[in-house]
């Protein structure tokens, strides 16, 4: 395949994991790294053979060997690096949430129009081979007709990030992690049209950005979910997920803590049990961007599917501090 320059820009924990799978895309060259810590820009460079770094992610943007920026910063700066590298006529891969406003996000799909550059949001689970698994599962009718679902995902605060307490920068747990679960949620089950929240700051001192949500997802057709984020486990509490998909026929479950990661209860048969293939859904997503450009093909996850994610983990945002439920479309910023 055709040969295209990589820039990545933000070297922390989730830029090392792209920096990684971009290594491994065969007719991807990374060319630049960038970070506003000098050092961590450089050991990045170093560790991952990149010919260049900078602390001013303006300078890959005048880089004619770049082709792709992908965009690994904090949340709060996604929307304006993202359109700055599009006007410059880059492709761009952006980590999730798109951004924290609508009118952020919509300026970045318009941009990429504008430009005429391909646009994708990294939304991992759509390409995490369990939930892979779990979508064709529903797809194929194995469990009949969705009707309800639980999602949790559970963690200690993120203290390596303290911008995580700051509402306006980075949303609080609902925005930045539950939007993982809600993400796959729509992929597999459709359009949402209420979202009814409780949660807060429960915990985490000195923060203004909710720690703890959980949330009643109402869909287009009739299906009813819950969805919980926690930042509140102790320190050396797991990293815990957990999918329920209850339909007509039966029900899967998806767990991040057992040998066998899927599995199937159908009614007078024994439960299924497997584990799908070992593959790294962050380098598949990688990858299928590449291949998107390549091939003049539309992402998986453009920005108007990550836009709509988006919109329901504001309404959640929004349902806990005026204590009601949230109807879709959302009439205006929540942050």
């Amino acid at each position: 395949m055709e040969e295209l320059g990589v820039a990545l820009i933000g070297c922390g924990f989730i830029g090392g994991v792209h920096l990684g799978s971009w290594k491994r895309v065969k007719g991807a060259k990374l060319v630049a790294v960038v970070d506003i810590i000098e050092g961590r820009a450089k050991r990045a460079a170093e560790e991952y053979g990149v010919p260049n770094y900078f602390t001013d992610y303006s300078k890959v943007l005048e880089m004619k060997e770049v082709d792709i920026v992908d965009v690994c910063t904090p949340t709060y700066t996604h929307a304006e690096i993202a359109v700055a590298a599009m006007k410059s006529g880059k492709h761009v891969m952006c980590e999730k949430p798109i951004a924290l406003r609508l009118r952020e996000a919509d300026e970045m799909i318009q941009t990429a129009k504008k430009a005429g550059v391909k646009f994708m949001v990294a939304h991992c689970l759509r390409f995490w081979p369990e939930y892979v698994a779990a979508k064709r599962i529903v797809d194929e009718g194995t469990i009949g007709e969705p009707r309800i679902a639980r999602a949790y995902r559970l963690s200690p605060f993120p203290e390596w990030a303290p911008w995580h307490k700051d509402r306006r920068l980075g949303g609080g747990v609902f925005v930045d992690m539950s939007i993982h679960d809600v993400d796959f949620l729509r992929w597999a089950l459709g359009d949402i049209e209420s979202v009814y929240a409780r949660g807060g700051v429960l915990k985490t001192r000195d923060s203004t950005a909710h720690d703890y949500t959980h949330a009643i997802l109402k869909f287009k057709n009739g299906a009813i979910a819950y969805v919980e984020g926690s930042w509140i486990q102790p320190p050396g509490f797991p990293f815990t997920t957990y999918l329920e998909i209850v339909g007509t026929k039966g029900m899967l479950t998806v767990d991040n803590h057992t040998t066998s990661a899927v599995r199937i209860f159908r009614p007078g048969a024994p439960p299924t049990d497997f584990t799908p293939v070992e593959e790294d859904a962050y380098y598949k997503e990688i990858k299928h961007f590449y291949e998107c450009v390549v091939e003049d093909k539309e992402p998986m996850v453009t920005g108007e599917e990550a836009r709509k994610t988006l919109e329901v983990v504001l309404a959640a945002v929004k349902s806990v501090e005026e204590g009601k439920p949230v109807k879709l479309p959302l009439g205006g910023e929540v942050l």
